[in-house]
This record gives C-alpha cells, structure tokens and sequence, in this order.
C-alpha cells in the first residue's frame, strides 16, 4: 500500500484498546521521515533502538521490549530491524514474529525497515497488524569497521561506535561509512548489512582502489602502507599517485637513474609501482619485478634475473644490455654484488657472460675466471664474452698494426697473457730467442729521434709515465669514440728501461707545456688501488691504467678544443713487464752488485762476467728474459727496468682533434658515384685483378684498407679518391672492408661484393 493508505491504517490502530504490536515497514528515508513528522506530536513517544545501547554495544533488546510492554503512552520505536539484521535473516523473522505476539498495555509501532521479505505473514490473525509501504527502496550504505581512526582522511565519514547502526542505515545519506568500533565483520558473520572490517593501512586501500588486491599485504609492512596511504589523501587511484611521484605509470625505467637517491619509503613505492604496472620498455626492470618478494628482493631479482637466460640465446646480448643499464644505476650494492659473484661459480667457465664491468668486485672477477680458465677458453671464445662484458679490455686486446707480423704476435701474445696472468712455454722461448738477437735494434727507430722532427709549436707534450705500446689498440679506440685522430711511431727506449735515463724529450718542451701524469707508474711500483701483487697475484691493476689513460685522453680533448693548443703529443720513458712479475724466478748468477728495480737491472763490475740473457745498459746489466738478479726485492705489481720488448718499446702519439665528420665509401673502381643504399660488387678474374676505390670526404692522410686482418695500401689516388688492388682476393663472397687514416680506423664494417667474371650468380657466403 502507499503511504497515505498506510497512514489511515495506523490512526485505526491507534483509536482501538486492547490491541497487540503494530508494524510499519518503510523503503526509504524519506517515507521514513514522512511518518515522523507525522506523529511525532502531542504525547506520543518516538525512541530509536540505539536508546538501548552503550557505547559501542549492540541495544538491549530484552529491556528494550520490557519498557513498551509497560509503557501507557503511544510509543513508536524506530532503528530496532536494522540492528538484528547484524544477525542475519532467521534472526531478524524470529524477532519480528515475536514482537508481533508480545503483550502489551499501550500501543506500540515498530517502524522497521526495508523488511518487507522477512513480514510476508500469512496468519490472517496477525496480518491486519503489518503494513508494508510500497515505494523505491533507498540504497544501504557500506560500512567499514575499523579500530584506528587515523588511517582515514578527512574527507572520509567517520562515525564512532556500533550504537549508531541505525543512524547509519535509516538516516544518513552516506554511500560508504567508516565505523571506529571494536568489533569486526567476524563478530557479526550472518549481517544482512554489508560490512567490510579494516584492521590496517593496507585494508583502507582496497577500499580505496581495487587495484590494490594485486598487491599481496606481505608487499610491504604497516608503516609502508601508511605511507601509500598518505599519498591517497588527494589522490583516488592508484596510476594518480604514481604518476605524481614517479612521472609516468607506462615509463618507470625512466626513474632509474635517480632511484638510489630516494628515500627507503619511496623506493619501496617504486618497488609497488612496478609490481602494479611493470616495466615494458626494460626487459630485466619487468623480470626483476614480476619475481620480486619486497623492496630488497627486487634488487636481488634485478641482479640474478640474467641467470635465467642462456647466453647461447639469440637475444642475450639485448637482455645483457638491458640489465647492465639497469644495475648502473645503483649504488651501495656491494654485498649484493659479492652473493652474486659468489653465486657464478656454479656457472663455471661460462660465468664471465654474466658479469659487467660497473663495479670494481665485477672486474676483479672477470680477470679471476680469466685466470682460472686460461687453458680452457680459447682466444675466440674470451673475445667474444668481452667484447660484451668488458669493451675496454675488449679494446685493450684489439689487435696494433706494428706493420711487422714479429712485434705484431709478440704483443698480441703479450696482452693475451698479461690479462690471462700466464706465462706460456712457447712465448717464454721468443722471449729468450730475442734476449740473444735483440731485433729490437733494427725493427725500432729512437724515440728521442722521432721526437726531435715533431713540430712543437703550439703543441702540449703529455708524459705518462711507464705506458708502454700493449695500450695502443685501447688508446686508438677511445681516440675514435672522442673524434680524436692520433698518428703513431713505435719506438724503443734507452737501457736500461728507468725513466732517470728516458727523460731526453722532457729538454725539447717548454716547462709549461709539459704535462707529467705518474698514475700509472705509481700503481706499478706501489700496488696503488689494491693491485699489490703480494695481496692479490690477478692483473686487476689493468682496470685502473685503462681508465686513467681514458682521463688522460678527455683532457686532452678539452684542451685542444678550448683551443689552448692544436696538438697533443703523448709520450712514454719506458714500458713495463707484467710476466716478469708473475714468472717469479731470480738469474743463478751471483753478481757483485745487488739488483736494482726489482731486479730488472744490476750495476756492472769489472768482476762481474756477463750473464745470460743480459745485455749491457751503459753502466748498467738488463735482463731481458723473466728474471731477476738476486737482491733486488719483489715488485708490487709490474717490473721495468729490464730489457724485454715491453719494457723497452714506447708509442709517440700525436693527437689532434678533427672537427669534421667523416664520410667514407667504397665503389667499383670504374664507377663515378656511389650508392647509399646498394652494397658495391666488383668482378674478378684470371687476369682481372680485385680492385676497388675509396671515397673520403675530408682531406686525410696515409689512407690503407684492412680486409681479412690484410693491410693494403693505395696505388693511387686523386683528389679524395684512393684506388686499391687486392691480387689475393679472389674467391666469390662477400668481405668486410674497415678504413684506415694512420692508425686510425675512420670506417669500419663496410661489405663489398666481390664476383667470378662471367661466372653464374650463386649464393655468396
């Protein structure tokens, strides 16, 4: 019925004596109130059931129902069903029936509500006494029991304790209400409300955000979800607080470089952010937090998420970039990186893939399996791990064209074995084969002579101490990557190899324009960095000489583009021997003299007969095979001093700074024009020789071609054109061609399509 028929029925009820409990059920608030206001007047008495209760309670319903039974007067007791509704619907049928049979000696109203399913009476006895209103049902608010009230923010509707239920339900418009209450949803397990009980931070932002049940609780303990919880006071959605703190929900990996700078809180934010919405554009950023547990783990996953992967995969190289770009962001993560090295040793000799070379304890482990494993991995094999995991010792061991095929696999031999810390059987012998022939004297010119026809006005000369021709290859590549163009001369030192005797060119400098830089010297001699070979028998001193003389070469750069000086001329005393160190014998011939620089050298006697392997030095003996006379101590790190060719072979380099780009390419050597876009072919034959020209758009000097380690030169060039001929290049396939200007590869990787002249088209190789 609707509410006015309603209303006439309830003044029938009120006119007539002797009469039992009468019930209203309502729909909504509003009829709710219509009916108040309607009789709330004159002696009538209005009570709601939360009259009944203590704070936080449920009502006394016992005494609740004593007190109308009593009561003369007309009472209308309203809030009564939404409270047993708590306890689920048995409960509120079974109270509602036994009101309706209550005696009493006034007239009472229950107005209830929203009841309607539970007063469907068919006792015709009864009936005439419920009154059901028809009308659109108003929605019940949610409610959310909670203890901690400070969880909430203050746009959230607070309301303390379990008495005003029937507020909650038949008053107020709210669509969500938080109840500071000691009570929880398991307290009231058959509630026909619906009721969600918070115990913690973590509760609250599901409510918040539904996002939030894709984070486990374990995530992150209380304070780290009160912090994400403080975020959301002016936020609603998840994508909103991690866009206003990190920039962008779709880019995290963007944020990396500055996540060792952030507090622990908002690391642990990130940590969330990425558990939430990943990390698409960095594979191992993706991985690293999909497996992780916690804040600390993702580091952990970070650094072993690589392990997962092959490096035989055909896509390790993108993964190893991805991960290496990941950890160079982080900071203060030695121990993690110590369990990690620790870790690779299950990996055996294929470890070295999984290393990077960030970190010190990195590197440190690389030159350990490189030792551990010299006569297990092949040449090939080490370059190839390398040239992923270490390019600067990759570089290091880059091949230097001494334009003479002995020094060329002396050297190549040399770094081989200096970064493997070996001394094989079979270079040891040309060591001692050169003790004897001292090739040196007539594959060498003098430094001092190179020096003296170097044009040294406006010129810096860089003096680096002890850096010997092994760091050439490494030198050059650091030139190309600043745009630095050197001109290389070997040549030999004075005897003995100390720099007191090797310091002639420091008289053709003014004193202003000579820069000394000891560093290198230093960590030989005095083990500096923790390279002391009485404490760690690896190389990892090389670590530090490649990054100082990588210093020395930027400095260099801004110097000759401040334009203080248009070149750099950089010079060794002498060299040095790192397998001298490591061989570890002393010379059986017991001289009058004492030895001096570790041995290498000993002043001479006229007692003395002249030993093996030595050679005379002036006032001096040098050694040059591996050992070292008797009384001299043992060196820290390396030795000079001695007559080996590391030691006595020195680079003069002229670095100057070329300011334009240089473009290179190849054509058929009858041509006019290149093509971008199409890979040149040539024709050979049995009387038609290979040939090709080259073009350089800058103006360049001494150019020559490298193809299958062969070096050509042009026999002729005109204008920017250079033309070559290659008489052993004549089987069908394609060659890669790289370019050189001195000693200075200016294109490299360039393909030429060499053919049989009238042959058939076949598959080229």
């Amino acid at each position: 019925m609707n509410i006015d028929q309603c209303i006439k029925k309830i003044d029938r009820y009120l006119k007539k004596t002797n009469v039992q409990p009468f019930i209203v059920d309502v729909p909504s608030k509003e009829i709710l109130h219509r009916l108040v206001t309607n009789y709330n007047v004159g002696d009538n008495i209005f009570r709601d059931a939360s009259f009944y209760c203590k704070a936080d309670e449920y009502p006394k319903i016992d005494t609740l129902l004593n007190d109308v039974a009593k009561e003369r007067r007309c009472i209308f007791i309203t809030g009564l069903s939404s409270f047993l509704k708590l306890h689920g619907e048995e409960y509120v049928k079974e109270s509602l029936q036994n009101i309706l049979n209550m005696t009493i000696i006034g007239r009472v109203i229950f107005i209830t509500y929203q009841c309607k399913p539970f007063l469907l009476i068919n006792d015709p006895r009864i009936q005439p006494r419920v009154c059901i209103v028809d009308g659109l049902s108003d929605n019940i608010p949610k409610i959310i029991f909670l203890k901690d009230g400070s969880l909430l923010s203050k746009k959230d509707v607070l309301i303390d304790g379990i008495q005003n239920i029937s507020f909650i339900v038949e008053e107020s418009n709210y669509d969500l209400v938080c109840m500071k209450t000691n009570k929880t949803n398991l307290t009231y397990p058959k509630s026909l409300l619906f009721i969600v009980t918070i115990n913690n931070a973590y509760e609250v932002l599901l409510q918040y955000d539904l996002t939030t049940a894709q984070l486990k609780e374990t995530l992150g303990n209380d304070e780290q979800w009160k912090y994400a919880l403080s975020l959301f006071r002016s936020k609603s959605r998840w994508e909103d607080v991690i866009d206003s703190e990190f920039g962008n929900h779709k880019n995290l990996e963007l944020v990396m470089p500055s996540f060792s700078d952030f507090s622990n809180e908002k690391k642990w934010l990130f940590f969330i952010a990425l558990h939430l919405f990943g990390a698409k554009n960095n594979w191992c950023l993706d991985f690293a937090s999909s497996k992780a547990k916690s804040q600390e783990d993702l580091i952990r996953q970070i650094y072993r998420g690589l392990l997962d992967i092959s490096y035989k995969n055909s896509n390790f190289e993108d993964y190893y970039m991805s991960r290496k770009q990941i950890v160079s962001y982080l900071k203060n993560t030695n121990d993690e990186i110590a369990d990690y090295c620790q870790l690779l040793l299950s990996r055996g000799k294929e470890a070295i893939y999984y290393l990077t070379d960030n970190s010190d304890r990195e590197k440190e482990y690389i030159f350990f399996l490189l030792d551990k494993y010299a006569f297990e991995y092949t040449k090939e094999y080490i370059m190839s791990a390398l040239k992923i995991v270490y390019p600067d010792l990759y570089d290091y061991l880059q091949p230097f064209n001494f334009n003479n095929d002995f020094l060329n696999t002396y050297f190549q031999s040399y770094k081989y074995q200096k970064i493997c810390n070996k001394v094989f059987s079979e270079f040891e012998k040309m060591v001692i084969e050169q003790s004897e022939k001292r090739d040196y004297n007539r594959l060498l010119p003098k430094r001092s002579s190179k020096i003296e026809t170097i044009r040294k006005d406006k010129s810096m000369l860089y003096f680096v101490d002890a850096m010997g021709v092994e760091y050439l290859s490494f030198i050059l590549s650091v030139c190309k990557t600043l745009k630095l163009m050197a001109k290389v001369t070997v040549c030999s030192c004075e005897l003995p190899s100390i720099t007191s005797m090797n310091k002639e060119f420091l008289n053709l400098f003014d004193e202003e324009n000579i820069v000394n830089i000891k560093e290198i010297d230093d960590i030989k001699h005095h083990g500096k960095h923790n390279c002391n070979y009485q404490q760690t028998k690896l190389p990892i001193h090389l670590s530090e000489e490649l990054a100082i003389l990588r210093r020395v070469l930027l400095r260099i750069k801004e110097n000759l583009l401040d334009g203080k000086v248009q070149k750099a001329i950089l010079v060794s005393d002498h060299g040095a021997s790192r397998l001298a160190v490591i061989h570890e014998t002393e010379n059986i011939w017991e001289m009058s003299q004492k030895g001096k620089f570790s041995g290498r050298c000993c002043l001479k006697s006229d007692t003395d007969v002249q030993p093996d392997y030595a050679t005379e030095a002036g006032s001096f003996w040098a050694l040059a095979n591996y050992d070292r006379f008797k009384g001299g101590r043992k060196a820290d790190v390396e030795v000079h001093g001695g007559a080996t060719l590391e030691e006595i072979t020195v680079p003069v380099i002229e670095i100057t700074h070329n300011r334009e780009e240089i473009e290179v390419y190849l054509m058929p050597i009858n041509t006019t024009d290149f093509h971008l876009d199409t890979i040149p072919e040539i024709t050979v034959s049995y009387r038609k020789k290979a040939s090709v020209k080259v073009f350089v758009s800058t103006n360049v000097q001494n150019i020559t071609i490298r193809i299958n380690r062969k070096i050509y030169t042009p026999i002729s060039m005109e204008s920017n054109f250079y033309y070559f001929e290659m008489p052993d290049i004549k089987k069908a396939k394609t060659y890669i061609v790289d370019v050189y200007t001195d000693d200075n590869r200016i294109a490299e990787g360039l393909s030429l399509i060499v053919k049989k002249e009238g042959a058939s088209e076949k598959n080229l190789l």
